[in-house]
């Protein structure tokens, strides 16, 4: 059974800018966790009656991307601070490694980044 998504309120989310967290994410009714390394740079809040759904504006640890990308809360299943920066890519190592020794993605599943 899965969890629900966890539930921001704006002082908490806020708390997150400029912090490095690892998160956990999930989408609609795809049972896959994926998990990422991200530095969130900026927060939108939900406002009722107006934009319903908040998210964190976030650039991955990589710096694969030029621009922010959007992680909505309710697709956050955990979310970790970090603070030492070199504690993502050991613990992002040791997902990978389990990841292989669970077996390869087969042919036409999706994942999401």
């Amino acid at each position: 059974m899965s969890k629900p998504a966890l539930v921001f309120d704006p002082i908490t989310a806020i708390g997150y800018i400029g912090q490095t967290v690892l998160v956990e994410l999930r989408w609609g009714g795809d049972n896959d966790m994926l998990w990422r390394c991200y530095h969130i740079v900026g927060v939108v809040l939900p406002v009722p009656g107006v934009f319903e759904d908040g998210y964190f504006l976030v650039m991955p640890f990589d710096g694969s991307e030029d621009l922010p990308l959007e992680v909505y809360f309710d697709n956050i299943n955990v979310i970790r601070g970090i603070r030492d920066r070199h504690a993502p890519a050991k613990v992002l190592e040791r997902l990978q490694l389990m990841h292989l020794l669970q077996g390869q993605t087969k042919e036409g599943e999706r994942h999401h980044a």
